[in-house]
């Protein structure tokens, strides 16, 4: 939490996975619902847009506990 360089990086990662899923077809996100696809398109737009109220400490969580699970769901697809 203190290394503001790690903060922006990890930021940085979860705008780009962000802008990944608009890449996916409407038809793969469907199918593959359980994904919170919304909620992943919705946290790079907070991060990209409103860049003053972000919480690190949620950021930190995020990619800590939701992008392993992220990647366990895509490596399974």
């Amino acid at each position: 939490m203190a290394d503001d360089l790690a903060q922006r990086a990890i930021a940085m990662t979860l705008i780009n996975i962000g802008e990944l899923t608009t890449l996916l077809s409407d038809e793969f996100k469907e199918q593959y619902r359980h994904i919170p696809w919304m909620k992943i398109k919705g946290l790079r737009n907070i991060i990209a847009h409103r860049y003053e109220i972000i919480d690190f400490e949620d950021v930190w969580e995020t990619a800590i506990t939701s992008i392993p699970e992220l990647e366990k769901y895509l490596l399974e697809i």
